[in-house]
């Protein structure tokens, strides 16, 4: 962008595909944010409670009521928005002691009803709500990995999922499950499509693919360039 080079269309080569080669390509995804929140109190004795600042229970509330909230009940094309808490810890060893600090991290896998921004904000305003009246600190660290996105169905999208049913004898549903990907980047300077192999094994220890499934890929990709440049060459 920087150097004014244009680009009209991108495909991604991300392992779409789910049983077999050609059987789904993704037209979007949705967006991810984490959040890491963490509770700091008081340090005591659990025999005098009174001296302390439990973070636990403030810890507790925030996440049940973040976990309260319906985000959404789906977007065209998209399943509803999800929250997850991955994690909570407090690290206390001793069963006499009230800890001094509890932390929880959690992700939210999010459709365009949402902005990264929007959830974020959501998150540390209960954040705040949760720390009224409790002696202590309660912060919220939000990172967005990636915003939700969708490549409107039209000429490009149709085009390349013709291109893949030529090629594999599949029609591809069109998708938008899944994780993040790159596309995530690219979405930004022109509509992008996803459209790759089998990802039955990936990020597994043993992650592997057929190499007859590659020579069908390179099939794939050839005569989806064929297609899109006989739809929108110029001149």
């Amino acid at each position: 962008m920087a150097e004014g080079e244009g680009v009209d269309h991108c495909i991604v080569g991300e392992p779409t595909s789910v049983a077999e080669l050609g059987d789904m390509i993704k037209v979007g995804r949705r967006g991810s944010l984490n959040a890491y929140l963490a509770v700091e109190g008081v340090q005591g004795h659990v025999a005098y409670p009174d001296r302390a600042a439990n973070p636990v229970p403030v810890l507790i509330r925030l996440l049940a009521a973040l976990q309260a909230r319906r985000l959404d009940a789906g977007y065209p094309e998209f399943q509803p928005s999800n929250l997850e808490v991955t994690s909570i810890d407090v690290g206390n060893p001793a069963t006499n002691v009230i800890p001094r600090s509890a932390t929880a991290r959690l992700n939210i896998r999010f459709n365009p009803n949402h902005t990264g921004r929007s959830l974020g904000d959501w998150i540390e305003a209960e954040a705040a709500r949760a720390a009224e009246g409790f002696p202590g600190a309660v912060t919220a660290r939000i990172e967005i990995s990636g915003e939700a996105f969708l490549t409107e169905r039209g000429d490009f999208t149709e085009t390349v999922a013709r291109a893949v049913e030529a090629a594999t004898n599949q029609t591809p549903q069109l998708s938008t499950t899944g994780g993040t990907s790159d596309a995530r980047f690219i979405r930004a300077l022109c509509p992008v499509v996803e459209v790759g192999l089998v990802g039955a094994t990936m990020h597994a220890v043993d992650e592997q693919v057929p190499v007859e499934q590659i020579r069908r890929l390179t099939d794939v990709y050839r005569t989806v360039i064929r297609r899109y440049f006989e739809k929108f060459a110029q001149g």
